[in-house]
């Protein structure tokens, strides 16, 4: 069997153990069985096999030099870019990450959440330069930001399906609504930081439990978007440093034992929900 035969057919098997189209041993067996008689498929670096590396044309080495000087001085000459150009500098960068993720979902999926990984942190990262390097340091532009962030991700979570993403663009919106908050109320009591999060953390859990049934992965991440929440109105208020602290830190370990209870007493359920 030629080379390129036996590495589709080692494709084919990764497919059938990501998809469940087979139970996981088998194909251990089968990669096992096709890999035995191939020369290198077994060593690979960062995905790509030593043979490719081995066997590159110097065209490539050069252009990857290439390219990774003009970032380098792009870096290093990015504060005295205009405003403008730092956007589409940034954005060109962000969007070809996330187009190369999501061509490699289906056959590089450790590829492909890096190359999304890469753009989600480049995407925050940028923001915060550009928004301090052009002086615009308050807090409504920082939390638009930080919400216009969270809304990407969760878009970008949902197409490519990615749940820690989701995920992340959750906890963006919600630490944007935190900001929100801050600004609000005033002073922060015990319990007007209970009547502000529990009723967004019932909600969220409850949309989850509806949708987890057709759309597993969003509702799972719901459910856990909720759980945070949960727990949200201590956290938020520890960190702003209120009156209640003492009130506060009683209340998160009595949430804490109560959600550990609640795990427990239907393990049966969200166990058949997370599996």
């Amino acid at each position: 069997m030629d080379d390129e035969k036996r590495t589709a057919i080692i494709k084919e098997i990764e497919h059938w153990r990501r998809s469940k189209l087979l139970p996981a041993q088998y194909c251990d067996f089968l990669l096992n069985l096709y890999m035995e008689t191939g020369a290198d498929h077994s060593r690979r670096v960062l995905g790509i096999s030593t043979k490719s590396i081995r066997g590159s044309h110097w065209k490539f080495w050069v252009a990857a030099v290439v390219i990774i000087i003009a970032l380098s001085l792009t870096l290093l000459n990015f504060n005295s870019f205009g405003i403008s150009l730092q956007i589409g500098v940034s954005a060109v960068f962000v969007v070809s990450w996330y187009i190369i993720g999501f061509r490699q979902k289906e056959e590089q999926p450790f590829r492909a959440q890096l190359s999304t990984g890469i753009a989600s942190a480049s995407l925050i990262g940028f923001g915060v330069w550009i928004l301090y390097g052009n002086g615009l340091t308050a807090q409504l532009y920082i939390g638009s930001f930080v919400a216009l962030c969270g809304l990407v991700w969760l878009l970008v979570g949902l197409l490519g399906r990615i749940p820690l993403l989701q995920y992340c663009g959750w906890l963006a919106l919600l630490i944007t609504y935190g900001f929100v908050l801050s600004q609000r109320l005033e002073p922060a009591t015990w319990y007007k930081l209970q009547l502000a999060w529990l009723p967004l953390s019932f909600i969220l859990m409850w949309i989850g439990w509806l949708i987890q049934h057709r759309w597993k992965k969003p509702g799972l991440v719901l459910l856990l978007a909720g759980a945070t929440v949960w727990i949200a109105p201590e956290l938020f208020g520890l960190a702003w440093g209120t009156s209640a602290q003492q009130l506060l830190q009683l209340s998160l370990a009595g949430k804490v034992a109560a959600a550990g209870i609640a795990l427990f007493a239907y393990r049966k359920n969200w166990t058949e929900w997370v599996a």
